[in-house]
């Protein structure tokens, strides 16, 4: 069996560069159907480039096609998995569990993942998408090693772990927030009919991440002392990657694909010689300062993203509201 380490590919400058430190496949969204902004996707010449390179150092590429699809869109949705199947991608992410079954019917030999915004639960959920047709389960970041022992003794899907993980457990699950389409949304439609809901991330837009901002609670008029936790920091995990090696975790996943060029592919390079020391046997004592030093990075980043993301929301609330009073 083998572990196989899967990057993000927001850029393909990013993708490009995590193949080269290392990465065994990246996984990129394109345009209008993998809740991003548009600058975090690929166009459709962009990833045939892409797939066509990484084959040729027999490394894979991974379609991020994770937006819920609106009746009409199914055909359209079908189509775009045909054309990424027919140049080589060698797996989808996928969030609507209604559209597995017809994924796995017409595509038998294309892996599909359960994307981590299908707001996976309990391992009941695992079996439900087991039945369905699909290959991986994206372990849920608020989940940690006990949880993923568990599926592996009750499910036989592969797993892909985040590697990443929230320290304390928050109110939002991935997938199932749509508080940021309440602030706006812009309708626009794409060049290939999918229509595009700016701030609604279901729906081909990209979230505003309202969840990370400073909220207080106000409970009979008068204001709460303990403030919501909406949503934790995610942090870069360490310490559980051997416990994840030793019981066969088929894919780690490296977050990232608002992030920069740069710093993924210093990620991608550390993850790289983490695994491969535990697969050899070896401990991750010794890389302790180093994940101290790109965590700090990370956060940085992190936080510059969230904060321009909750500054748009505010600004685009402004303008709802002046626009019902016009």
């Amino acid at each position: 069996m083998m572990t196989i380490l899967m990057a993000p590919g927001g850029t393909l400058e990013m993708a490009t560069a995590s193949l080269a430190r290392g990465a065994d496949s990246v996984y990129v969204g394109p345009r209008g159907w993998s809740r991003r902004p548009a600058t975090d996707e690929l166009d459709d010449g962009a990833i045939a480039e892409l797939i066509a390179d990484a084959g040729r150092d027999g490394k894979d590429v991974r379609i991020a096609i994770n937006v819920m699809p609106a009746p009409d869109e199914v055909g359209i949705f079908l189509d775009r998995v045909a054309a990424f199947a027919a140049i080589g991608a060698a797996g989808v992410m996928i969030c609507d569990p209604g559209l597995i079954p017809l994924v796995r019917e017409a595509f038998p030999t294309l892996d599909i993942h359960v994307s981590v915004t299908a707001g996976v639960f309990n391992i009941e959920d695992v079996r439900f998408y087991d039945e369905l047709g699909a290959d991986y389960v994206v372990l849920p970041y608020r989940w940690g090693v006990e949880e993923a022992a568990q599926i592996r003794i009750a499910s036989p899907m592969k797993l892909e772990a985040f590697l990443f993980q929230n320290p304390h457990r928050g109110r939002i699950c991935p997938g199932r927030c749509y508080s940021s389409s309440y602030f706006h949304v812009k309708h626009l439609r794409g060049d290939d009919n999918k229509d595009l809901y700016l701030g609604s991330a279901a729906r081909g837009g990209s979230c505003y991440r309202i969840c990370r901002g400073q909220w207080s609670l106000t409970a009979g008029g008068q204001a709460h002392p303990d403030s919501p936790r909406l949503k934790s920091s995610p942090e870069l995990l360490l310490w559980e990657v051997p416990e994840y090696v030793a019981m066969g975790v088929e894919r780690f996943k490296v977050p990232g694909r608002e992030r920069s060029a740069p710093l993924v592919a210093d990620i991608v390079g550390f993850y790289r010689r983490v695994i491969d020391a535990v697969l050899a046997g070896g401990a991750v004592d010794g890389f302790a300062l180093e994940w101290l030093e790109l965590k700090a990075r990370w956060s940085g980043e992190r936080d510059n993203r969230d904060d321009a993301r909750i500054l748009g929301a505010e600004r685009a609330g402004r303008a709802n509201r002046v626009g019902a009073l016009a």
